[in-house]
């Protein structure tokens, strides 16, 4: 094992909650120097975008949320001002605002650990009708709905940069600023902030899908390469923009067969002349050396993996091509009516679930289906995978025993998990059960306390209608591809995450995610021994009690 890998189980192992301790964290929150969730490039000139009411959003009844997981059918997608800012407004701007007494805050489409925001958002294309004259970066500004042009650059520089790619297609680049997260969290809030990542490309993916665009994450770019075509190349210091990753937007009908843009553009962009210089976020840090660590051996070199991996990893969807296809047939889904971006702009975390409330089968198991990556062109996103399982509390779900389940996301896995899990578990299947799902149920028993203790004991994991635990295989991932597929990990967890917010909100039920939990307990209970598989995320399900004593306004004054 090479030195980066012991560096990223070294971080790994000491980020760990246990019931004796919990990672390394802050003593207090010093409200003093709470990190400005909204950054802004002072001195860029700004391009306003436009923007949709709530009532705009509720009379908007097609595209269905059905017709996000096909977007090949929606027709040719044009590219315009109007198409750039409802993309923008439907995955990363404000949703509403909250006020409680005399403090308030704003939400966010796509959601983050603590309401802390790490990600910032980049937009590269060639030129826009009715936006943008000439190829440009901007950064996108989300209090404002705005963007902050950065750079101009030729058409030249265009070309070479699109070169391989399907015409109309442009990009979005992703950051990280890890001292947001930090300041709350210490030495976990790497975690959340690659959590935070794979809810942002899966916000992007839904939104895209709605005009009729795909996305796909370019894994073979190295993070220096995105670092220069954002123009935050050498930037120092506990606020820096860490690149994240690049992904290609372009139209659903083509496809794109590249996992980077061309080398020949970067020296372009390391002469460019960048507008505006980051607002300060904070006027005082506090150094996390642990989190520094892990950000500079997760930093990605330039690879060759697109070309070889893509049709490998990514099974074929059903025969019909619809979601919840199986072979012969086509299962109608009961959500054709409900509208995608109603469903995007409502989406919220339940503070608190409703313990009376009992989920039907027909949507738990709908809801499982999703999750599959061979009926879901959301996780065609993603290149490699899936690695995540689901280990699921089952608590209040009609029809079903109480107990713990695993649905396994993956064909082929179930012996060896019985090698790896303990040696007394059920594994029965759900009378119930489609055919083509691999539910199993590992105990019976009333379990709603233990896992709520899991789950840092937070009430939530107790009352929901069930909760998940995404179980990844960790050790073999890490040792082919190497400690970049860490945070990759993570994202693919945030991946999950962000679909099951948007299934629960379609389905009459609401979700949150759950970063805090007990990693080597679960583990344990399972009998897993080793970093073969490690759980990485929680995330419940259930009905939302209503929040008392807040109000809330429309995210822009609409």
């Amino acid at each position: 094992m090479n030195s980066e890998l012991e560096a990223v189980l070294s971080y790994h192992q000491a980020s760990k909650h246990g019931f004796k301790a919990y990672a390394s964290g802050p003593r207090f929150l010093d409200l003093e120097i709470k990190p400005d969730p909204f950054l802004n490039y002072r001195g860029a000139p700004v391009i306003k975008l436009d923007t949709w009411s709530e009532v705009d959003i509720k009379s908007e009844l097609f595209p269905t949320y059905e017709q996000a997981f096909c977007p090949e059918k929606l027709g040719p997608p044009v590219l315009n001002r109007t198409s750039i800012s409802q993309l923008l407004f439907d995955s990363f701007a404000l949703s509403v605002w909250k006020k409680t007494g005399s403090t308030q805050w704003a939400l966010r489409i796509n959601p983050s650990s603590g309401n802390l925001h790490p990600t910032e958002v980049y937009l590269i294309s060639g030129p826009v009708p009715e936006l943008l004259e000439n190829p440009s970066v901007c950064h996108y500004a989300p209090l404002q709905h705005a963007l902050e042009l950065r750079a101009e650059y030729p058409p030249e520089t265009w070309e070479k940069l699109s070169s391989g790619f399907p015409d109309g297609t442009f990009f979005i680049g992703l950051t990280s600023i890890y001292w947001r997260v930090a300041w709350k969290y210490g030495v976990r809030a790497f975690r959340y902030a690659n959590h935070d990542l794979g809810h942002a490309i899966a916000a992007l993916t839904f939104a895209a899908a709605g005009h009729g665009w795909r996305t796909s994450l370019l894994v073979d770019m190295a993070s220096e390469g995105t670092a220069k075509l954002l123009g935050i190349s050498g930037t120092q210091g506990p606020e820096r923009e860490e690149p994240a990753c690049l992904l290609a937007v372009y139209p659903s009908e083509k496809e794109s067969r590249s996992g980077k843009i061309s080398s020949s553009a970067l020296p372009d962009f390391e002469k460019l002349s960048w507008n505006g210089t980051p607002s300060r976020l904070s006027p005082a840090h506090v150094e996390w050396v642990e989190i520094e660590k892990v950000a500079s051996v997760t930093r990605k070199g330039e690879t060759g993996h697109f070309s070889e991996t893509k049709t490998e990893l990514k099974p074929e969807r059903g025969v019909s091509g619809l979601p919840g296809a199986v072979s012969g047939h086509t299962i109608h889904s009961p959500l054709e009516a409900v509208p995608l971006r109603s469903v995007i702009h409502r989406r919220r975390s339940a503070i608190e679930m409703n313990n009376s409330v009992y989920m039907d089968e027909e949507n738990f198991y709908g809801m499982l289906r999703r999750t599959l990556p061979d009926k879901n062109p959301v996780f065609d996103t993603l290149p490699f995978g899936p690695f995540t399982h689901l280990l699921l509390f089952v608590n209040r779900v009609k029809g079903l025993r109480e107990g713990l389940y695993i649905f396994l996301r993956k064909p082929g896995e179930k012996e060896e998990f019985k090698v790896r899990f303990r040696p007394d578990f059920l594994w029965e299947k759900p009378e119930s059960c489609p055919y083509d799902l691999e539910l199993y149920m590992l105990v019976e028993e009333t379990l709603y306390d233990f896992a709520a203790q899991l789950s840092c004991a937070q009430r939530k994991a107790a009352d929901a209608c069930f909760t998940a635990c995404m179980l990844s295989k960790f050790e073999e991932p890490l040792k082919t591809f190497g400690s970049w597929m860490y945070p990759y990990l993570f994202w693919e967890c945030g991946v999950l995450g962000q679909l099951l917010y948007l299934e629960a909100e379609a389905r009459g039920f609401r979700g949150c995610g759950i970063g805090c939990f007990f990693d080597d307990p679960l583990h344990e209970t399972l009998g897993l021994k080793g970093l073969e598989y490690q759980d990485l995320y929680h995330f419940a399900v259930g009905s939302p009690l209503q929040e008392i004593g807040v109000v809330t306004f429309p995210a822009y004054g609409k």
